[in-house]
């Protein structure tokens, strides 16, 4: 049977494109000595980490991740992580990548699967990210894997789609996803497993009391609804926006008293939050991408 190759350009090729609108070239960056996990929490979206010669299990994309002799990277996008395996295996929940291959993570336990990707554009994207340094025995095995894909397209036992889990659609709705719920806090809450019984709209609202409790305006700033801010592409101006209104919340009240409470349901995007001698009422604002904080109101 003729296989698909899907094709990933790779975060520094997609975003030398998406540079002219953001100003920000998303790069490559080699894995370092610190635990691997922690530098997986951190990755930016729109960048990738290039691993080495790991075994073990990691916490990625709200999964645990069993690494086997693998060498490749981890990155995010906007709709998806991504785990690209150019040796070894990486499995999560029984679905297996071995090289040449990736384990695509959709957001809200959207599923798991297994891909192949296309070894000469990431090598390319790579190369002209200027990355050729970041880890020499991954693009050694990169290279040789590229070879036997162009062997395969020669022979007519592969093909080619336009497919691109790096930057889904343009360049610039790319960074206007990224920008909306790309950052840290969005990320954690669209990426991690729902828990059993616990609605995920209960679980963005709690999320985001807890970031005001603990005085976070960038985790905070992340759940408010964009559409007042004009925030649907790649300006920072509406980031900005939503970060002095985070800021002007989190003065506004002793969120405290909400740190650890319990949201309930008050309607069909309402959601009643019982604090230590107050109360909120949360709206939230749906969209396919994330149920946004359209509005709070509290009563001492």
């Amino acid at each position: 049977m003729v296989g698909r190759l899907r094709i990933l350009s790779g975060m520094v090729l997609a975003c030398a494109a998406i540079a002219s609108h953001s100003g920000v070239l998303a790069r490559a960056i080699a894995a370092s000595s610190e635990p691997l996990d922690r530098q997986l929490a951190t990755i930016e979206t729109g960048h990738q980490l290039v691993v080495g010669a790991t075994d073990g299990d990691v916490s990625f994309g709200g999964y645990p991740v069993q690494l086997d002799g693998f060498s490749g990277i981890f990155g995010y996008a906007s709709e998806v992580a991504y785990v690209i395996v150019v040796d070894g295996r990486a499995s999560i929940e029984g679905t297996t990548a071995a090289r040449g291959r990736m384990l695509l993570i959709r957001p809200f336990a959207a599923g798991i699967s297994s891909e192949r990707f296309d070894a000469t554009r990431l090598q390319e994207a790579l190369g002209e990210g200027g990355e050729a340094e970041l880890a020499p025995d991954v693009l050694a095995s990169l290279e040789r894997l590229a070879a036997a894909q162009r062997r395969g397209m020669f022979l007519g036992r592969l093909a080619q789609t336009n497919f691109n889990v790096a930057s889904l659609g343009s360049a610039e709705a790319e960074m206007g996803r990224r920008n909306r719920v790309g950052g840290a806090a969005v990320r954690e809450a669209r990426f991690a497993p729902p828990a059993p019984g616990i609605a995920i709209e209960q679980t963005i609202v709690e999320r985001f009391l807890a970031a005001l409790a603990r005085g976070d305006t960038a985790a905070s700033a992340q759940f408010l609804d964009p559409l007042p801010y004009g925030y649907s592409g790649p300006s920072n101006e509406g980031r900005q926006a939503r970060e002095a209104m985070a800021a002007a919340l989190i003065e506004a009240h002793d969120w405290s008293r909400f740190a650890d409470a319990q949201a309930d349901k008050a309607g069909e995007a309402s959601w009643l939050v019982q604090g230590n001698g107050a109360q909120a009422r949360i709206a939230l604002r749906r969209t396919t991408e994330f149920a946004f904080v359209q509005s709070i109101e509290v009563a001492e």
